[in-house]
């Protein structure tokens, strides 16, 4: 437990858990002395009925499946990377790496519906699905491979699943660990490992081999390389100036010189052309996240931009599809200071802060305010800041987020930074994935497998059970709305900075058990 002076009005200066987020979610609940557990939503779920683990997928960067308190809680032989190559590879237990197994023999695409697509797009589908299930992946050497780049996957991995390390009783438990717990440390992750490039064949790939596993969820808590999606509209305080006579002249001027390049090609610009195939397969992923979404419930980080939009893949989020838009509020109930909200988002779950000095919001530490305040505009609102951070597994040593102190060249010490401060959109879509994963556990007890919700019907479930208010160690707060992009922006309803409101994990349980 970590201890701080207490402070009425600030919960991040209280005596509270490290695991403070997973009483904001209510899987745990404190005592009246804010110090101590009385009940978890993980004793609800004892009974024999719920003790299957749920199956969590993470579309991430890889995670450390050795960290202390993830051994035993990542499905090592399911999981896969495309980074190496788009027809998977996979982990071999001897020595020797090469040639793998036909990842995808098994791929059955029937109840898969990809809606809005032409004949030829459809048919570029269809060749992928064929192409891919006549291909063979790639067997990795043992060892835990990803380490050097998953220290995002391995912190969300540690948020969604994480639990006390597994020993046996004749092995000492590894110096430093803490009894740590993610939001379901009775489920299990598989980690599809994807990269950066803009390659859409790699993400169909992805995407594909989810639909083949049939996971309870799937988290993405990264935006996908499209190049056309992923890029985000200006704000509406700047469109004014965009739609101004000099920026009109030279979108038209840019426009002419596009015209007369292709022209000096030799092709006309409005024909469908030969180079387009990776458009086309992205229009592809598109759909294909879409339609999984439907099946399965996918969670998606809202972005960290501070824009009033949803960055790609949430924007796709609709209340037609089961595609989830997660956004962060701080310890203190405001929109994380970096946050994406706006329409199209689904709900939020607690993360960390960010200082914010603009002409419509003043937000960082005393010293920060005292020395910035002067400069506020009229008008423009004081938010109180948040220190507070989720706590996360991190990759030990040089290739962590907190490496402990400074590693020295030649020198690894596998137990320095187990743990880091974490947060982010993704921070909180790990959580809302977690919580997804008990609801999957509650809902074996009392439905039969026909009966199973999909994708919307989760989305549906969270979306009526969230609440307007936070738990805290010291008492429940109410959420703040704030002043972003535009001046009076707090007065806008309370769905655009939250959604349906925050993710009540206690609710959406007892829901599901009744």
């Amino acid at each position: 437990m970590m201890k701080k002076k207490c402070d009425k009005n600030d919960p991040s200066k209280s005596d509270y858990y490290y695991l403070w987020h997973l009483v904001s979610l209510g899987v745990v609940s404190l005592k009246k002395n804010g110090k101590d557990f009385s009940h978890t939503l993980w004793d609800k779920l004892e009974k024999k009925d719920c003790l299957t683990p749920s199956k969590v997928l993470m579309l991430d960067v890889g995670c450390s499946s050795d960290h202390p308190n993830l051994k035993g809680r990542v499905d090592r032989e399911n999981s896969i990377d495309f980074t190496i190559t788009p027809y998977g590879s996979r982990l071999h237990k001897g020595d020797d790496p090469g040639p793998g197994d036909e990842n995808f023999k098994d791929l059955d695409t029937e109840g898969l519906v990809l809606e809005h697509l032409s004949a030829d797009d459809d048919a570029l589908f269809e060749e992928v699905v064929q192409h891919l299930k006549a291909s063979k992946g790639y067997m990795r050497s043992a060892g835990d491979s990803e380490k050097l780049f998953s220290s995002h996957g391995t912190a969300i991995t540690g948020l969604a699943v994480g639990g006390p390390e597994i020993t046996d009783k004749e092995d000492e438990p590894t110096p430093g660990v803490i009894p740590y717990f993610g939001v379901d440390p009775f489920s299990k992750l598989i980690s599809i490992r994807t990269g950066f490039d803009d390659d859409p064949l790699q993400f169909a790939a992805a995407l594909l081999y989810a639909w083949m596993l049939k996971p309870d969820v799937i988290i993405m808590p990264r935006g996908l390389p499209d190049p056309k999606a992923s890029a985000l509209e200006p704000s509406d305080d700047f469109q004014a100036e965009l739609q101004s006579w000099a920026n009109r002249e030279a979108a038209d001027l840019l426009h002419r010189i596009e015209l007369m390049e292709a022209h000096a090609a030799g092709f006309d610009p409005k024909a469908s052309q030969p180079f387009d195939s990776k458009k086309r397969l992205w229009v592809v992923v598109r759909a294909l996240f879409v339609a999984l979404s439907k099946h399965v419930p996918i969670v998606c980080a809202s972005g960290n931009e501070g824009e009033s939009q949803m960055s790609y893949p949430a924007s796709l989020a609709t209340r037609e599809n089961g595609i989830i838009s997660v956004g962060s509020v701080s310890a203190l109930g405001y929109r994380s200071g970096y946050s994406n909200y706006g329409e199209g988002l689904t709900l939020v779950a607690p993360s960390d802060d960010m200082e914010v000095f603009n002409r419509h919001q003043l937000r960082g530490n005393d010293k920060q305010l005292k020395e910035f305040e002067y400069l506020l505009p009229e008008g423009a609102l004081e938010i109180p800041y948040s220190k507070q951070a989720l706590l996360a597994t991190d990759v030990p040593g040089r290739f962590g987020y907190d490496i402990g102190g400074d590693v020295e060249d030649g020198e690894d010490d596998d137990q320095t930074g187990l743990y880091t401060q974490f947060g982010g959109t993704s921070g909180a879509t790990a959580l809302v994935g977690g919580v997804i994963a008990l609801i999957r556990r509650a809902e074996r007890r009392e439905l039969c497998e026909c009966n199973v919700r999909d994708g919307c019907d989760i989305k549906a479930l969270l979306v009526e059970t969230a609440r307007r208010d936070m738990p805290t160690p010291d008492g429940d707060i109410n959420l703040h709305t704030d002043s972003m992009n535009r001046e009076g922006e707090e007065a806008l309803p309370f769905e655009s900075f939250f959604g349906a409101g925050l993710v009540d994990a206690m609710a959406a349980v007892k829901k599901a058990l009744k």
